[in-house]
């Protein structure tokens, strides 16, 4: 196959917290919450400190005992033995005063007293980016859930799996015995430029269900891009065909997105449904299954799979929502365009791009 390289500028502009994990949380045993911000240390240089000062022993005791409340948050540590200083390296992330809500038993979190935050994925440097992968894998959604030969429910076995080869129009993956043949190999992603910890925020779980009309907050909390944060990629075609999706890729996102919202966002509150700047696309953590998958096909299938690892989901599921304060003067401006309730919802996820071919 001939090679044609084109090279194109893809611009994501975050319209709600995006959430891209490295696979790691923080425990209350390693930030510091005050004076309105979280304040996670690098964890390594806080141990040579406390050896420095003469505390390793007692930071070491800290760690193994087992306490409840705010006695097990980092803080109360440095209190205690009167340590005044911060200069621990790390970061800091700005609080937004919605990070916690009532649990289950309808007792306040206090701020500061979560636990379990999940990290957001970071490079070498310890700068937040979004990996390549996680936007192609975006990318791939959108173009097989768009292409007529994947919308034939023969196709699709009891697995997820796909048994019929003539159905592939979109090749993809190594077939044994013939010439390997695979559209996304054709397309290449960078990773995102290096982002600004000040981009970050810290945001809750919450589901809406559509069989009750009740929203529920969770005990999960993960780092997240602000909404109107904006991410710069380069995308690399190399064949004329992969060429040709990316080049409709804003169609066919569109595309995506209308039968989406018919499928399953028509089932919930058109409050809670963020409007479409420029293209749409879901993109990491808590976006929630429908938008990950090809949706028309793998209903039932996916409720099956829930049962099985004893989960539960009642017809389509819950919509994956969080909350975002607006925190600057842009987000203000923005802010009616960005969300039409007054609780600060947004899609978990949700983002709109513009994309550019560069020419020499």
């Amino acid at each position: 196959m001939k090679t044609n390289y084109r090279e194109f500028q893809f611009t994501l502009l975050a319209l709600a917290p995006i959430h891209i994990g490295s696979g790691e949380k923080y425990t209350s045993r390693e930030y510091i919450y005050e004076n309105g911000h979280f304040y996670f240390p690098d964890m390594s240089k806080f141990y040579n400190r406390m050896v420095e000062k003469g505390y390793a022993q007692n930071f070491e005791q800290f760690l193994q005992k087992k306490s409840e409340n705010s006695n097990n948050h980092l803080i109360s540590f440095l209190n205690d033995h009167r340590i005044c200083n911060r200069d621990f390296g790390g970061y800091c992330i700005r609080e937004t005063g919605l990070e916690t809500e009532k649990n289950d038993y309808d007792i306040d979190i206090k701020a500061g007293e979560i636990n379990g935050v999940a990290k957001f994925i970071r490079d070498p440097f310890g700068k937040p980016y979004i990996p390549g992968s996680s936007l192609k894998g975006a990318i791939r959604t959108i173009l097989m859930n768009t292409n007529p030969a994947w919308n034939n429910n023969d196709a699709i076995d009891d697995t997820g799996g796909f048994e019929k080869e003539n159905t592939r129009l979109i090749p993809w993956g190594p077939d044994r015995g013939k010439k390997f043949d695979d559209l996304f190999n054709e397309i290449r992603v960078s990773d995102s430029k290096p982002l600004r910890n000040s981009s970050l925020i810290l945001v809750q779980k919450w589901d809406y269900s559509a069989k009750s009309s009740t929203v529920k907050p969770l005990p999960v909390y993960r780092e997240s891009l602000a909404p109107l944060t904006h991410i710069s990629f380069t995308i690399t075609t190399t064949s004329d065909r992969a060429g040709g999706f990316i080049e409709e890729l804003g169609t066919r996102a569109q595309e995506f997105y209308n039968a989406y919202k018919e499928f399953f966002l028509v089932d919930f509150p058109e409050e809670m449904i963020q409007n479409n700047i420029y293209y749409p696309i879901y993109l990491g953590a808590g976006s929630g299954a429908w938008t990950k998958t090809l949706f028309k096909q793998a209903c039932g299938i996916l409720q099956k799979q829930y049962c099985f690892k004893s989960l539960k989901m009642e017809g389509k599921g819950v919509l994956k929502l969080t909350k975002a304060t607006i925190i600057d003067k842009i987000q203000v401006e923005f802010s009616n365009e960005l969300i039409k309730n007054k609780e600060f919802f947004y899609e978990m996820g949700k983002a709109n791009f513009i994309i550019k071919e560069i020419t020499n």
